[in-house]
C-alpha cells in the first residue's frame, strides 16, 4: 500500500541530513527574507544547493518556502533569489501570495508550485481554484479537519498536504497582529515573537500599576497558549484518507527533534503499508514523542472544532520532555567516534541512543579527547573525539541523549 509523503522541516544543512537519515520523503527549507521563519533558520545559495545534491542522492524530495506575506519592498528581493537559485532543481517552491507564484510561473516554469498554509486553503472550491491556476499541491489550513482534507483530496484533484505535528498557534492560521504590534516584528513575515504564550497580567483602568497575576491551573496561566499537534494515534485514517504529504512543523527545532520525530511517524506509516489490517499503534511511538521538547499535545481540528471542550486548544506556556539531547555523531575513525556536544558530558558517563531505522541503545564514555588532547570533560558547542566502553557499532548521525 502507497502511503503519503513524510514532510519534515529543516532550518539547516545539518537538520536537512538528519531529517533524510531518519526518513523523511521530502523536506522543506526556507529562503532568507522571504519564508515565515527568521533568517537564521533558512538556508543560503551555497546550502540550499548542497541540501538539493543531499535529498536528491538519497532519491527524496526538497521544497523551499518564499511564503512571507509579500509586499512591495519585497518583489525586488524575490526576484533576485529566483534569478541566483535558477539552477537549482527544486522540487517544489511553496508560495503564500498570487503575485508570487505568477513571478514563479514566469521565471521558474519548471518548478511546480504548492500553496502555503497562510493562504488558509479550507474548502474544495478553494482548492480547485488553485489547481486551475497552476498549482500542484495545497497546504491546507490549520483549521481543517482530517474529513474535510480527505473531502478536499477527492474533489478537487489536486494534491493535498496537511499538518499532522508541531507547535500550533493561538490564532486562525496564524494571522495575528500581536507581535507586530507589541514589538514591530510580524509573524507574517516570519518574525513571530510568541506574545501569546508570555505571562500576561489583568490591570483595572482606573488601578493602574496594581497588576494581578492571571493563573488557571497550578499557579501558572494559559490564557492564549496553545497546545501542539500530535496524529500519531491516527496514522490509519491518515494514509487512507487521500492526503499527498504528512507535515511536521519545525524549522526551528533542534536535529533531535527532527530526527526524534521524523523516525517515529515512518516506523508508523512503515509498519501500516507493512499490514493495514494488523496495523497497531507502538506505545514506543508516543513514549518518543514525549522525548523531545513539547507542549501537551492535542489533536488540533483533526475531528473538526471541539464545540464540546473549546478549552482542549489551549495550554499553559510550558515545555516539557523526558530526554534531552547530548551529542550527535558526525564521523568516525577506527573505533574512535567524532561528536559534536550538544550538552557538557564527563568520562563514565552512560547515554541512550538512537539512530535511523529505530535503531538504538546505550554507551558508556571511555575518553574523550578535544584537538588529539585528552580532556575530563566536553564542552557544549564543540566537536570532540570520543571511545566507548565495550564493543560498540553506532551509525551515521547517531544521537545521545539523556533522561532529565
Amino acid at each position: 500500500m502507497r502511503v503519503p509523503e513524510l514532510l519534515m522541516p529543516a532550518g539547516s544543512l545539518s537538520k536537512v541530513r538528519m531529517a533524510l537519515a531518519y526518513g523523511a520523503d521530502a523536506v522543506y527549507v526556507g529562503a532568507p527574507g522571504l519564508s515565515m521563519r527568521p533568517d537564521d533558520v533558512t538556508l543560503d545559495l551555497a546550502d540550499l544547493s548542497e541540501a538539493v545534491s543531499l535529498a536528491h542522492d538519497a532519491g527524496r524530495k526538497l521544497y523551499a518556502c518564499i511564503n512571507i506575506l509579500m509586499f512591495e519592498d519585497d518583489l525586488p528581493l524575490l526576484a533576485a533569489w529566483l534569478e541566483e537559485t535558477r539552477d537549482l532543481a527544486f522540487d517544489a517552491l511553496l508560495v503564500a501570495d498570487p503575485g508570487a507564484m505568477a513571478w514563479v510561473q514566469k521565471h521558474r516554469p519548471d518548478v511546480p508550485v504548492h500553496v502555503s498554509t497562510q493562504m488558509s486553503t479550507a474548502n474544495t472550491a478553494a482548492a480547485t481554484f488553485w489547481k486551475t491556476a497552476g498549482a500542484k499541491r495545497v497546504v491546507l489550513a490549520r483549521e481543517c479537519s482530517i474529513a474535510d482534507a480527505a473531502t478536499i483530496a477527492k474533489e478537487s484533484g489536486i494534491e493535498v498536504e496537511m499538518f499532522v505535528h508541531g507547535a500550533m498557534c493561538m490564532a486562525i492560521s496564524g494571522r495575528c497582529l500581536l507581535s507586530a504590534h507589541l514589538c514591530g516584528k510580524s509573524g507574517s513575515r516570519g518574525e513571530c515573537k510568541h506574545s501569546c504564550r508570555w505571562q500576561w497580567q489583568l490591570v483595572e483602568e482606573k488601578r493602574p500599576g496594581e497588576a494581578l497575576p492571571i493563573f488557571e491551573a497550578g499557579g501558572s496561566t494559559f490564557l492564549m497558549g496553545s497546545t501542539d499537534l500530535c496524529l500519531i494515534q491516527h496514522i490509519p485514517l491518515l494514509a487512507s484518507s487521500g492526503l499527498a504529504s504528512l507535515k511536521v512543523e519545525g524549522r526551528m527545532k533542534s536535529e533531535y527533534y527532527v530526527a526524534t520525530v521524523a523516525r517515529v511517524y515512518r516506523a508508523a506509516l512503515d509498519a501500516y503499508a507493512a499490514d493495514p489490517d494488523g496495523y497497531e499503534l507502538d506505545p514506543a511511538w508516543v513514549a518518543e514523542l514525549d522525548a523531545v521538547s513539547h507542549r501537551p499535545y492535542d489533536e488540533g481540528f483533526a475531528f473538526g472544532y471541539p464545540v464540546d471542550r473549546p478549552r482542549k486548544l489551549q495550554a499553559e506556556n510550558r515545555l516539557m520532555t523526558t530526554h534531552e539531547m547530548v551529542a550527535i555523531l558526525v564521523g568516525r575513525d577506527a573505533d574512535d567516534y567524532r561528536l559534536n556536544v550538544k550538552h557538557p558530558f564527563g568520562v563514565g558517563e552512560s547515554f541512550e541512543w538512537i539512530g535511523p531505522a529505530a535503531t538504538g541503545g546505550s554507551v558508556t564514555i571511555a575518553s574523550i579527547a578535544r584537538d588529539g588532547s585528552p580532556t575530563e570533560r566536553s564542552h557544549c558547542g564543540t566537536e570532540v573525539t570520543v571511545a566507548f566502553e565495550g564493543d560498540v557499532q553506532l551509525p551515521d548521525l547517531a544521537v545521545l541523549r539523556r533522561q532529565r
